[in-house]
């Protein structure tokens, strides 16, 4: 199992896989840049190098990056949408010289524009984005709970942007637990998880699936609130976290946790659930 969390590297390189490897992790997810935004500072040729290095050595795979929430391609304000655009042509640079398997990013909102127009956004941005590109790092679309004008939350929506990508550059999809969960797709039990798994393969497919992001949700099935819990002590519980890892088309996902965490205490806490709830 490829088990790792959301961490900072505000503290360098070298103290964030030390963390990882203190908490037996074997994949990470980091943010490149602030996630607030702004310009970013270069990464230097020396940085990038070593923490290739130190994931090699703790066998850290994969490395995802993940976009700053601000992103917003769905948008049709004008320098908004070219403002998203070149981060997303930006932060897959970076991403791959770190040496990240996935570059990860919500889509944004329509902002009263509908649904169709904000997927019409999303799919021209990633586009511009991605021409040319010819780095290793793939990019992955995630889902989102569905609150206020956000796209992304349906499976068809996330669909329609892979089909859009699809003569550019091969994509994929990360599938966030508690997100899924608020947007409707109930995951509470082995029932419901495999309702979900055949739902997500007739319109995206399963090979598009290359990350999970493990969360549970502090607010009940199609709530629409993105607001995760602690795993097996949010509204998917110990039953449904215990299907969807032992699903057999989910178990040998990556799986990033960006449980709730005030210390380290609190991320050995989520990953000794996750350990102990996948069958041995």
């Amino acid at each position: 199992m490829r088990l790792g969390i959301h961490t900072s590297i505000s503290g360098g390189f070298d103290k964030a896989v030390k963390r990882l490897a203190e908490l037996e992790c074997n994949a990470c997810q980091v943010f490149s840049r602030s996630p607030r935004g702004g310009k970013a500072r270069n990464l230097s040729e020396k940085e990038t190098e070593r923490f290739r290095e130190l994931c090699e050595k703790y066998d850290i795979d994969p490395v995802v990056v993940h976009i700053p929430y601000i992103l917003n391609l769905a948008t049709s304000d004008a320098e908004m949408h070219d403002y998203a655009t070149s981060m997303v042509k930006e932060d897959i640079l970076r991403a791959n010289a770190l040496g990240a398997r996935y570059l990860v990013l919500h889509m944004g909102s329509h902002r009263g524009a509908g649904i169709e127009k904000g997927l019409e956004q999303v799919a021209l941005a990633l586009k511009h984005a991605l021409d040319g590109y010819a780095g290793e790092t793939m990019l992955l679309l995630e889902n989102t709970s569905g609150a206020g004008t956000e796209v992304g939350y349906r499976f068809e929506h996330l669909g329609q942007v892979l089909k859009e990508l699809k003569t550019v550059r091969e994509t994929g999809i990360c599938f966030d637990t508690c997100h899924g969960f608020a947007a409707g797709y109930d995951l509470s039990d082995s029932r419901h998880v495999e309702e979900t798994v055949l739902e997500m393969d007739r319109l995206i497919g399963l090979s598009r699936l290359k990350l999970i992001h493990a969360n549970d949700a502090m607010f009940p099935l199609g709530s629409k609130k993105d607001r995760h819990a602690d795993i097996a002590a949010g509204y998917i519980g110990e039953k449904g976290f215990k299907a969807v890892l032992n699903h057999r088309q989910l178990k040998d996902v990556p799986l990033i946790l960006e449980t709730p965490a005030d210390s380290d205490r609190d991320w050995a806490r989520n990953l000794k659930t996750i350990r102990t709830l996948v069958n041995r």
